[in-house]
């Protein structure tokens, strides 16, 4: 998947600096307000001196201008696309810099599952570049930002859920779940609180990696044993062949859903298997034409809850649907 971003260039040095030089100017000229402008000009010229050094000010200003007013050195300004790493660590390290990853339960779900587990033999020296991955069968490995973007939106409501059920299992859903990668992330969230290597306010809970393509269902699952393979054998994620379009109804209502490949419209058979309260987050638009990343959220409960009652149909307002941002993503295949 990919991203566009537009940032505005910090100014503050810039407009430092204006102000500086205009106090200097304002206090010279109240200075020799009752002599002749010859008399004011000659003054400027006798301070030329403290202007190159307002002047000097200012590039030191412009230099360490994005550095942290934390006292510790100047840090490089990151961004997504920008946060490529040679190891799994310095990945989530400039992820957590850039302030895309901002929650500690996320980066620490992202440190124990190593990206290098989950692209293909051929791609194992990109494995840490900010970037999508072709894994084969017309699909991708989504870029590490937008791993980071999607755990950002979907943590509130499962923590939302850990404090209003204690005790509850907490569901998630990974549509499209390709090489197996964010599907293992949320199950190091959700995995028993005995093997979490932190202490975290999360229940335990349950992942469900879908897929529509055979081979890519088999290749989470090889990936997932390489070195995270006590996900699959407690039970914490399973892998299924399943049209993404349709869901798993048998585990519905979910907590969080997550759909990795673009949707055409809304899925509202995704959006009925939302648990009250629950979150997806879904690409929608048009293969190579123009999609958002989506959040919505389930605030209602008039039409159907999957899993819990199937009798009222889709409503609407059921739903609050929020645009995050612009983005690139290979088309949700639906089976046929």
């Amino acid at each position: 998947a990919q991203t566009y971003h537009r940032h505005r260039m910090q100014s503050r040095p810039f407009k430092s600096c204006s102000l500086l030089i205009c106090c200097v100017h304002s206090i010279i000229k109240l200075q020799y307000n009752s002599n002749e402008m010859m008399q004011y000009r000659h003054c400027l010229r006798r301070n030329k001196v403290l202007l190159l050094l307002i002047l000097f000010s200012a590039l030191l200003s412009i230099t360490f201008g994005y550095a942290a007013n934390n006292n510790e050195g100047p840090k490089p300004l990151m961004r997504a696309w920008m946060c490529s790493g040679k190891t799994q660590r310095d990945m989530v390290d400039k992820l957590a810099q850039a302030g895309i990853v901002k929650s500690a339960i996320n980066k620490a779900a992202l440190l124990r599952v190593d990206r290098k587990n989950y692209v293909l033999g051929t791609q194992m020296d990109s494995a840490h570049q900010d970037s999508p991955l072709p894994i084969g069968y017309g699909q991708t490995i989504s870029a590490p930002h937008m791993h980071a973007h999607v755990l950002e939106d979907l943590l509130p409501p499962l923590l939302k859920a850990s404090r209003d059920s204690p005790g509850e299992l907490l569901k998630v859903l990974d549509v499209g779940c390709g090489s197996g990668y964010l599907t293992a992330v949320f199950g190091r969230m959700v995995e028993s609180k005995e093997n979490r290597r932190k202490s975290s306010p999360l229940n335990e809970g349950k992942v469900f990696g879908i897929d529509v393509v055979p081979e890519l269902v088999q290749m989470s699952k090889t990936n997932v044993m390489k070195e995270d393979g006590d996900l699959l054998n407690s039970g914490t994620v399973k892998f299924m062949l399943r049209d993404g379009w349709k869901g798993y109804p048998e585990a519905a209502p979910f907590n969080a859903i997550h759909v990795g490949a673009a949707a055409a419209t809304f899925p509202q058979h995704l959006m009925m298997q939302l648990a009250p309260g629950g979150v997806m987050v879904v690409p929608v638009g048009p293969d190579g034409g123009i999609q958002y990343l989506y959040r919505v959220e389930r605030v209602g409960e008039r039409g159907d809850i999957v899993g819990v009652d199937e009798s009222k149909g889709f409503q609407e307002d059921d739903y609050k649907v929020y645009r995050v941002l612009g983005v690139r993503y290979v088309p949700l295949v639906q089976k046929d």
